[in-house]
């Protein structure tokens, strides 16, 4: 998936710079926010009183800030900042797998040919044996993965085989750990990011090992069998 990622980069030489300056602006806006805008209590306040309505606002704009590059973990944090730790929780892992499946989406029925013309070669062939009926293990342990890109992911599916329930919940579900920290920070716990991203490579590791010792048990007794 990194090369997915970085063969899109050299394509389009002023795509790193596109993401730099959105970054930045974003950064930008955020301080702003903290250094002048109002208390945690009081944007909270404003939220319980908009009830589910401010609920469906969060998930919408984290589906479209998701599409504009603003980085996971600052929407994450904010859906701490917002509902609270499990509410946030709840409300960022809904969020990330919703604009996962837009993006899935997008690559099967709407720009797949676009995006398969943009990927290395080799790449989508791996996607296809890397998936098969192991979609929701193959999933799961690459949102596990920190540097893994989650964008690259997404599309990447988007055009395999792969059904949309499996690769919702192995978005899910690997995306826990990682969204759990954000949120807790948000809220205003401790910073957990690091051993929450050492957690969940050495989860995505076991996985991989663990796939790997059935598949060489499973090839020696079709060999024994045969």
């Amino acid at each position: 998936m990194d090369e997915l990622t970085g063969e899109r980069t050299r394509r389009e030489p002023g795509g790193r710079a596109a993401r730099i300056a959105v970054v930045a602006v974003w950064v930008v806006a955020l301080l702003a926010a903290w250094r002048y805008g109002p208390d945690a209590e009081a944007v909270r306040a404003w939220v319980a009183a908009a009830g589910a309505a401010g609920a469906a606002v969060y998930l919408g704009a984290y589906v479209l800030a998701v599409f504009a590059l603003v980085p996971r973990p600052l929407l994450n944090a904010a859906g701490g900042l917002l509902f609270g730790l499990l509410p946030g929780l709840a409300l960022a892992l809904a969020g990330g797998v919703a604009a996962a499946l837009v993006q899935f989406w997008v690559a099967r029925y709407a720009a797949g040919e676009m995006i398969a013309r943009r990927l290395p070669p080799g790449v989508l062939a791996w996607l296809e044996g890397l998936t098969g009926r192991r979609a929701l293990v193959a999933v799961l342990q690459l949102r596990l993965l920190p540097v893994v890109p989650y964008q690259a992911v997404n599309y990447g599916f988007g055009l395999t085989r792969v059904g949309a329930l499996p690769f919702a919940l192995g978005t899910l579900l690997g995306g826990i750990p990682a969204t759990a920290a954000l949120v807790l920070v948000g809220d205003g716990g401790t910073d957990v990011g690091l051993p929450v991203a050492i957690g969940g490579t050495v989860a995505a590791v076991g996985i991989a090992a663990l796939w790997w010792l059935r598949s060489r048990r499973a090839a020696r007794g079709r060999r024994a069998g045969a």
